[in-house]
């Protein structure tokens, strides 16, 4: 009986672990579809950006670091490429879409951080909006409101920024005609 009160417990708190993983995102529920045609979604063009006192964080350039890679990964699922573009937004002329994100305020928290100092680091969370547009014109195609947090008394389980990011790009993605 006590192997299997021991397996019990052990799945139950590798089940309790897996939960606090998980990022969940809160997005804008008013919007209407995105008018982005299927050829677009080939090409990505991702732009992060933010306030002067949100780009001068000293860690801002790992913060769009961890956006480039989760919008690889994301646009990949799809058969898309992404492209970083730096600067104004700006259209391109070529065929595809520009995704600008917006970011209003984060806490950036490495797992690295959150292992090392528990709860004392705080909580993670990205408050951002999102413009798509054509990347020929540059003509706005729609915009979504993503926000996302996590709870530092979920402990090292709670979702770090690193899988904020992911799941925002999944919505993201998950906006595009497939």
């Amino acid at each position: 009986m006590s192997i299997r009160l021991s397996a019990l417990v052990l799945v139950s708190a590798s089940m309790l672990g897996l939960c606090g993983c998980a990022a969940s995102v809160r997005k804008s529920d008013s919007a209407a579809p995105l008018a982005i045609s299927h050829v677009a979604v080939k090409t990505i063009v991702l732009n992060v950006t933010g306030s002067k006192a949100i780009m001068d964080s000293g860690d801002w350039e790992q913060f769009k670091g961890e956006w480039r890679a989760a919008m690889k990964a994301a646009a990949g699922s799809i058969g898309a490429t992404v492209v970083a573009q730096e600067g104004e937004p700006k259209a391109t002329g070529a065929p595809g879409v520009l995704i600008v994100v917006e970011v209003a305020d984060y806490h950036y928290l490495s797992p690295g951080a959150r292992y090392a100092f528990g709860v004392m680091t705080g909580n993670a969370y990205i408050n951002s909006t999102v413009q798509f547009r054509d990347l020929t014109t540059g003509n706005l195609q729609g915009e979504r409101k993503y926000d996302t947090s996590s709870s530092a008394w979920q402990g090292i389980f709670s979702a770090m920024t690193e899988k904020q990011v992911q799941a925002i790009c999944k919505q993201i993605v998950g906006e595009l005609p497939q």
